[in-house]
């Protein structure tokens, strides 16, 4: 029996384009962009059990939040939050707490008496920001007060805030269950 000849001549262009070129440039393009990509964290402190709330949402942006969050009194911790409290800041008298380098680092504990470092905290993140050409009303406080907070440590907290400049408010809540 004899091979019939292929329609297609070996010698000359095909029709044919060979795509494997451009999916690796897909590939390529997609991975540059999922590598370069910087996803915003808020700073989460596990010893703040946040409020629910019926009407709340996710943060949809966290660039240009700057996280303080608030603490309730160390003797009404359960076991395992204050292990984590004390393991962290060494210290009971630690109302606030923030973030040093504004996304997930290394947290700086504050005392009721240290509201002027708090607000010096807040005017360098918020001079951060800016530096980045962010816009001021863009940059907001985001507090992550405890459930079982007294309000005065979150309102000296939004006093901080203000007078470093910032007057955009983000309270953290969790969705009601």
């Amino acid at each position: 029996m004899a091979k019939k000849k292929s329609a297609r001549n070996d010698d000359g262009p095909s029709g044919d384009v060979d795509m494997s070129p451009m999916i690796d440039c897909c590939f390529l393009l997609l991975i540059f962009f999922v590598v370069n990509a910087t996803q915003l964290t808020v700073s989460k402190d596990p010893s703040v059990s946040m409020p629910s709330a019926v009407s709340s949402s996710d943060l949809k942006d966290a660039n240009g939040c700057i996280v303080v969050n608030v603490f309730k009194d160390v003797d009404k911790m359960d076991d395992q939050a204050r292990a984590k409290y004390l393991s962290t800041y060494s210290t009971p008298d630690v109302i606030w707490s923030t973030a040093s380098d504004g996304g997930g680092g290394k947290n700086t504990g504050y005392s009721l008496a240290q509201t002027n470092d708090l607000t010096e905290y807040i005017k360098t993140q918020k001079e951060h920001y800016k530096g980045k050409n962010m816009e001021e009303k863009n940059i907001r406080l985001y507090l992550r007060g405890d459930k079982d907070t007294p309000w005065e440590r979150s309102a000296t907290a939004i006093r901080c805030a203000a007078a470093a400049g910032v007057n955009n408010i983000v309270f953290g809540t969790l969705p009601a269950k």
